[in-house]
């Protein structure tokens, strides 16, 4: 059987995070969430497994989204990425294209846009393993 989907939402605004929590999890799927980069980085160097998914807001506290994507792409982070933000601006964009991210949502988002992104990301991942 397969293992459930281990998504990690990286959310500065805890209603914004609860709603990621909410929306995308399932019977399999587990979301856990971070209230910004530096937790999120604790939370993935403390996982037991790999988190397949990491949705993160650009502009947060402490270590903003930017400058999660480089540090997971820096430690070779293996699963997909998606930003989910209202602060994608053209040079932002430019950035988060430059480190690959799978996936970029402008805030507000659609709760079903979102869900269906992250299960096309889920199916993308399962394909390729």
């Amino acid at each position: 059987m397969k293992e459930s989907l281990k998504i990690l939402a990286v959310e500065d605004e805890t209603a914004v995070a609860q709603l990621l929590a909410l929306v995308l999890c399932g019977p399999s799927c587990r979301v856990t969430t971070a209230c910004n980069g530096a937790q999120a980085l604790e939370k993935i160097a403390a996982a037991s497994r790999p988190f397949d998914v990491v949705i993160t807001d650009h502009q947060m506290p402490q270590v903003t989204g930017l400058q999660l994507v480089r540090e997971l792409r820096a430690h070779h982070f293996g699963g997909k990425i998606a930003v989910l933000s209202a602060h994608l601006n053209e040079k932002n964009v430019h950035a988060y294209e430059e480190l690959s991210v799978d996936l970029m949502l402008s805030k507000p988002f659609d709760v079903e846009e979102l869900r269906h992104a992250i299960e096309v990301l889920a199916r993308e991942d399962s394909i390729a393993a």
